[in-house]
């Protein structure tokens, strides 16, 4: 991925000569020695210090713009090459898509890393770098758009796993409940031996006599009656007796 380099500033708007002019040229000249440098955070002080003579510059928002992706600020760097693409310069114009290219890149947005490259090489065919990083980016995308396989396994394995512990909670649940059925048939069939054994126990339910038996017992008890009260009176008759003894 080739490094994002500095553009030459053009000087339109400014009177050549000028207070204007000797200072935005100080502080360009500043801005892209500092950035040779690596003193991205000095050549950002310079570059706005220019910006204060020529607030719309294209070439000082893409000088702006590779400071800020040097220091990782992504977001602002895509502001900055984005208005650099106002640039009537065909060749500004390549750079700014280029690095946009770079930049979404770096933020993993493929997609539109993609596009960008693809303007690039719109305005230059033969720009190398921008067909390499053309192809790395589309892939990134393929290689990120393609299942995760293992996160795939683990999540069917984790699948199987819920699907065991609930089939085994169903079975324990059938055995709960067939142990308990069990239990209140072994219950019932105790009550019921229970009450059978109170009803042969209880005298209320033992078997009723016929009619024919009940008078027989009746006129045998009336029988026995009578022989106990002839039996009575005889003993007493002896016992009164006064006369004499033959």
């Amino acid at each position: 991925m080739r490094k994002t380099a500095v553009m030459t500033v053009l000087l339109g708007g400014l009177v050549v000569g000028g207070p204007a002019y000797a200072d935005y040229i100080k502080n360009v000249k500043k801005g892209n020695e500092a950035f040779a440098q690596k003193d991205y955070m000095k050549a950002l002080e310079e570059y706005h210090a220019a910006e204060t003579d020529l607030p719309v510059s294209p070439e000082i928002d893409y000088n702006v713009g590779g400071a800020l992706f040097e220091q990782g600020k992504y977001e602002e760097a895509v502001e900055k090459f984005t208005r650099a693409l106002n640039s009537t310069n065909p060749a500004l114009a390549e750079q700014a898509h280029y690095n946009l290219g770079n930049t979404h890149y770096r933020m993993q947005d493929y997609v539109k890393a993609i596009q960008s490259y693809e303007e690039a090489l719109k305005l230059n065919p033969k720009d190398m770098d921008a067909k390499y990083n053309l192809e790395l980016a589309r892939k990134m995308l393929k290689e990120n758009s393609k299942p995760d396989q293992k996160g795939q396994q683990n999540q069917q394995n984790k699948q199987d796993q819920q699907k065991q512990q609930s089939d085994q909670d169903k079975q324990d649940q059938g055995k709960d409940k067939q142990d308990q059925q069990n239990a209140d048939q072994n219950d019932k069939n105790q009550d019921q031996q229970d009450k059978q054994q109170q009803q042969k126990a209880d005298p209320k339910n033992a078997k009723q006599m016929s009619k024919e038996d009940a008078e027989r017992v009746l006129n045998a008890l009336r029988d026995n009656e009578q022989d106990t009260q002839k039996r009575l009176k005889r003993q007493i008759k002896a016992g009164e007796y006064n006369g004499k003894d033959w």
